[in-house]
């Protein structure tokens, strides 16, 4: 009886047809799917987290109220990125609105001068 090892590429079977035999019917593949990534890290993270209150020096007391001051301060500074980001939008828009404009004018000056020149 021989033992040898045969190699994938003897048998004339590709890498892909025996990864697929492999796995059962109608199970799909999310390769590079990056919600199931997200969720894990997410996932991860709320594991690494309970695991810290569960083994922190501290007392549920003062546990809860670093939580909670954390969270409002988290709040209020979350509010004012938001409202930072919401002034920096219009004004970016103004300024957009503004050339646009200016573009238009310019535009329609140079066909007015040219219809003049023609007509």
């Amino acid at each position: 009886m021989d033992n040898r090892r045969h190699d994938v590429k003897d048998l004339g079977i590709t890498r892909k047809e025996q990864n697929h035999r492999a796995r059962p019917e109608g199970l799909v593949s999310y390769k590079g799917y990056k919600g199931d990534e997200l969720a894990s890290l997410l996932f991860g993270f709320g594991v690494g987290i309970g695991l810290a209150i569960l083994f922190a020096p501290q007392s549920g007391a003062q546990t809860r109220e670093w939580i909670s001051s954390n969270a409002e301060d988290n709040y209020r500074q979350l509010r004012r990125r938001g409202r930072r980001l919401v002034f920096e939008v219009q004004d970016l828009l103004d300024r957009g609105e503004h050339s646009f404009t200016r573009a238009l004018r310019t535009g329609r000056n140079a066909l007015d001068s040219v219809a003049e020149k023609l007509g």
